[in-house]
């Protein structure tokens, strides 16, 4: 099995999401696979209907390898998008596929698309200037959520208490940047500074963490100081997991869920998840249930002499190492 994870930040640089990529490396070695990161900015892009494999990286013809594994998310560029999309025409196995990275990117797509699925949602609006603030608070009321349409770890997003907090505060953005896209979305009361991080793989629920807040705001994300917890999602928090990332076409998702008064809310899926937390709080080795599911699924195996491969995943994810063992008593309601 030769695996290629595509990160498009040097590993010489400081970037929270590094840690995360040297454990699929250290985790890669472990059961032998072939593993190797790879920044998708260093192709060279060449289309040539005569050649059958072409992957020039800074100058070298690189063998084709089995999967990608995009590390990308919602920072991926054009350029990026266009090399996944390569390889995938050249019949590599990509995870994400490029088409499910570039619409879970877009929030307000992403929205769009579960939204007309019948999933539940928080009421979006899509922000243009000047900005109808009747309109915002008719449809969302106030508390309001302002959001820019890209955006990982909890950046991009803020929170107005009122009419006129909203009002200012979308003046400013018209006088800085009055091309820039912004959602606006309803408040979910009940989720204040806190939601579920769930883990899908391969159509499966496999991890599960409450995040709250320890600070008192509206975010949750470990990224910004939020606690990690296990959490036992009951089987409508995982059917909609699972609902999610089927409808948005994603193999390996991270899926934030929402508490609301009357059940669940999506508030974002992503592409690329993260997992530092989730590790802690389920004592999960999320990048081996990833190899092993990939695996399983598309029928690969590692170098010769690996003892495990697929034997034994699922005692590994369904035992008392996951989030919702029986001993875990912080179940949601």
């Amino acid at each position: 099995m030769k695996v290629w994870i595509f990160f498009h930040v040097s590993l010489e640089q400081d970037h929270p999401e590094k840690p995360e990529i040297l454990r699929f490396l250290d985790t890669a070695k472990q059961m032998n696979i072939d593993a190797v990161i790879l920044n998708p900015l260093d192709f060279e892009l060449v289309v040539d209907h005569e050649n059958n494999w072409s992957a020039i990286y800074n100058g070298k013809e690189l063998e084709k390898p089995d999967v990608i594994i995009p590390r990308t998310g919602s920072e991926s560029t054009y350029f990026m998008l266009a090399v996944m999309r390569h390889f995938e025409n050249q019949g590599v196995i990509i995870v994400n596929a490029p088409s499910a990275i570039e619409s879970v990117a877009d929030k307000l797509h992403t929205q769009q698309i579960l939204a007309a699925r019948k999933l539940p949602v928080p009421k979006t609006i899509l922000g243009k200037f000047p900005v109808d603030v009747d309109l915002v608070e008719t449809q969302l009321g106030f508390p309001v959520i302002i959001k820019t349409l890209k955006g990982t770890r909890g950046s991009g997003v803020v929170m107005c208490e009122n009419r006129e907090q909203f009002f200012d505060l979308t003046e400013f953005l018209n006088e800085a940047n009055p091309e820039a896209d912004f959602i606006f979305q309803e408040y979910i009361k009940d989720s204040h500074g806190r939601d579920v991080r769930i883990l899908v793989v391969n159509g499966k629920v496999v991890a599960a963490m409450e995040r709250r807040a320890r600070d008192g705001g509206f975010k949750s994300n470990i990224s910004l100081g939020g606690e990690a917890l296990p959490f036992l999602p009951n089987n409508q928090i995982k059917e909609l997991a699972v609902d999610v990332a089927n409808s948005l076409n994603l193999e390996i998702a991270g899926i934030d869920i929402l508490f609301d008064k009357n059940g669940y809310k999506i508030c974002e899926a992503n592409s690329s998840p993260g997992f530092q937390g989730l590790e802690t709080a389920c004592k999960i080795n999320v990048p081996e249930v990833i190899f092993n599911a990939l695996m399983e699924k598309y029928h690969l195996t590692p170098k010769p002499g690996q003892p495990g491969g697929f034997k034994g995943f699922f005692k590994k994810i369904l035992r008392p190492r996951m989030a919702w063992t029986k001993k875990d008593k912080r179940a949601s309601a």
